[in-house]
């Protein structure tokens, strides 16, 4: 597309929004100039320019025993200019350097800069003039810093570097969030004071945030994007230590778009009572040292046992290239975690698919929080079959392409590609009390008096534990740790449940195409998954010294 084409296409997408918002106009009239005089001498002009401004206005609280601890508001704009320079096959991007020039950290994020909050036009035009100018040059340095790092290297995969996507233009916007209200400061209050009746435990907090984020988006192709995101999060924390000082630690977590979407008071001060009862049975409870055996995931640990060991490797890193050997062999390592080099192979029972899909807003009555119309790049939102029959048919890429996946699946979110709301989906089912049934004949079929299910997970760390034996009765564990597991442990899932659990979380991505990507707050990731019933997993006890409980009992008792 010729750069005059170019022009008249943008004067007649933003037109009319450039005279409503004061922000849209200063950049689409910067990007206009940009189009026609961004070059330097003889030097590579921008084949591709996006500017990207994020209005961020946020609350943030937290609480323990009734008191507040933290009480603030902000408001930030945030301008992210990305420039290409070359062209799609090959560009200026993934290339990463460690001299001291201008390509090394001093200039890492380049293109990015804080602008007015005031909608003054001529100092907008400034600050994205600056920006633009600063990424431009970066552009310049990296492409030939990349040129000359590949004079003595063949590339190994004929990759283009960026991907084309057709232009849309996308407004979505949600009602705001009501900032001010003192709704959210009596509840962190009232709720943390539960705490006050469970003086086993250490420590407690309740944290409350809420923001109203307007993203304003434009790129030289024609693709423009508003949309103003709402989100309200709750997370309640609680500590204690066993006898022997083992750490115990649980947490609830809750998401929405509005404070209505969070649970009730009631509800939540019921989750409270329930986890501080579950931390005291957790001090009483006995280690378990060593245990090799089938494992049973339940609930909110099927889904955390899914989401950091499957899920997280769907989001692969693109080949980057360095002038520094040993960078770039630990980034070749870094891509080859993931599941990149697994397409078109079993990774899953063969009974079982994996959707990835931000269309969708609701699983049954809960609500979805990972949806989306357009992703970072103004890429449509579309269902991605990623698991088929167990084979993964893709993984989740932006339009910075990977081996075997040339186009964007729409997946590049606020810090990076990540997934959205990700059903696991199986045509082969059993009821729940029939997989725990199934479990004890696995684990005495292996020479165990009992197997082990999982009800809450954090990390690699099984907060809720039970040992399950032959006449159904559960004894408690404490702090049981996964041990090796990894994605390559997921082939051996033997049954899922007919019943699935629906849990939401703001996880940082695992893969950024730039380092621009990674400002800004965590997506938010649904995921719908059943039970699941692992064939041969390890758990052992948490590793580790730990400090002695307090010597003096804990003054809420009064004593």
């Amino acid at each position: 597309m010729k750069w005059p084409l170019l022009a008249c296409l943008l004067l007649a997408g933003f037109g009319a929004r450039a005279g409503e918002d004061v922000v849209f106009k200063a950049m689409q009239d910067e990007m206009q100039r940009s189009i026609q005089k961004l070059q330097l001498e003889k030097l590579d002009r921008p084949y591709f320019i996006s500017y990207r401004v994020v209005d961020t206005q946020s609350k943030d609280m937290s609480a323990t025993l009734g008191s507040l601890l933290t009480n603030s508001e902000n408001r930030a704009r945030l301008l992210t200019v990305t420039v290409r320079v070359g062209d799609y096959a090959f560009d200026n991007s993934n290339f990463l350097s460690l001299s001291g020039g201008g390509s090394g950290f001093a200039t890492m994020f380049a293109g990015i800069a804080a602008l007015p909050l005031d909608d003054n036009y001529h100092e907008l035009r400034r600050d994205i003039w600056l920006a633009t100018d600063g990424a431009y040059k970066k552009a310049l340095e990296d492409i030939s810093g990349k040129r000359a790092a590949l004079q003595n290297k063949n590339r190994a995969d004929d990759i283009a570097d960026f991907s084309k996507a057709m232009p849309v233009s996308v407004t979505d916007l949600a009602p705001r969030v009501d900032l001010e209200g003192q709704d959210a400061a009596r509840l962190v209050r009232e709720t943390s004071a539960v705490f006050r009746q469970a003086p086993s435990i250490q420590a407690s907090q309740v944290h409350f945030s809420a923001d109203n984020r307007l993203e304003r988006y434009l790129n030289s192709e024609g693709g423009t994007f508003t949309r103003l995101i709402p989100r309200v999060s709750l997370r309640i924390t609680a500590s204690t230590q066993a006898p022997d000082g083992m750490p115990l630690s649980d947490f609830v977590s809750a998401y929405g778009r509005t404070l209505q979407d969070l649970p009730s008071e009631a509800e939540l001060q019921s989750q409270i009572r329930s986890m501080a009862l579950g931390l005291n049975k957790l001090q009483a409870a006995s280690l378990e040292d060593r245990y090799n055996g089938p494992v049973l995931f339940e609930e909110q640990a099927a889904a955390e046992v899914f989401a950091r060991n499957f899920a997280e490797a769907l989001q692969v890193q693109p080949s980057l290239i360095s002038n520094n050997p040993q960078l770039e062999d630990a980034l070749r390592q870094q891509q080859s975690a993931g599941l990149l080099n697994k397409l078109g192979a079993r990774v899953l029972p063969d009974f079982i698919d994996v959707v990835d899909d931000p269309t969708a807003s609701r699983e049954k009555q809960t609500l979805l929080l990972g949806g989306y119309k357009v992703d970072e790049e103004g890429v449509v939102a579309k269902q991605t079959i990623v698991v088929r029959g167990g084979i993964l048919k893709t993984v989740l890429s932006s339009r910075t392409p990977v081996r075997g996946v040339p186009e964007s699946t729409g997946n590049l979110r606020e810090r990076g590609v990540a997934a959205s709301n990700v059903f696991v989906n199986a045509d082969k089912t059993i009821a729940v009390a029939e997989l725990r049934k199934q479990l004890v004949e696995s684990a005495v079929r292996r020479g165990n008096h009992f197997g082990v299910v999982i009800r809450r997970l954090s990390g690699k760390t099984a907060t809720l534990a039970y040992r399950i034996y032959a006449d159904g009765h559960e004894e408690l564990i404490r702090n049981a740790e996964l041990s090796g597991m990894n994605v390559a442990n997921f082939k051996d899932i033997v049954a899922v449940s007919d019943q699935r659990y629906v849990y939401t979380e703001a996880t940082p991505p695992r893969a950024a195409p730039n380092m621009n990507a990674q400002i800004g707050e965590p997506p938010l990731q649904s995921y719908v998954v059943p039970a699941l019933l692992f064939d041969d997993l390890s758990i052992v006890k948490v590793p580790g010294n730990s400090s002695k409980p307090p010597i003096a009992d804990s003054p809420l008792l009064g004593k």
